[in-house]
């Protein structure tokens, strides 16, 4: 699977604890994101029961999608955000 430029792709909107992003359920080319904006993907549950899970800058399991935010978002030192409930919501 390959990565798409950032420039092309439609994005809908999402709130990632309340922080305003950018979705899509593609990855993204790094380096077609615009310098001052950050990058993160999605994961999903391990069990499979389509519940988003965790956030990083790069995600090799359970991918689901790709946010794009004009700030970052509060990564803990481990590099990963951990989901709860409203946490993530559609715009």
């Amino acid at each position: 699977m390959g990565r798409y430029d950032c420039n092309t792709e439609h994005f809908q909107k999402v709130s990632v604890c309340g922080i305003r992003c950018e979705f899509s359920d593609v990855r993204i080319d790094r380096s077609t994101v615009p310098e001052e904006k950050y990058q993160y993907e999605v994961a999903g549950d391990d069990d499979s029961g389509g519940d988003l899970a965790r956030v990083r800058p790069g995600i090799m399991v359970n991918f689901f999608d790709t946010l794009i935010s004009d700030q970052p978002l509060p990564v803990e030192n481990d590099g990963v955000l951990w989901l709860g409930d409203g946490d993530f919501v559609w715009l």
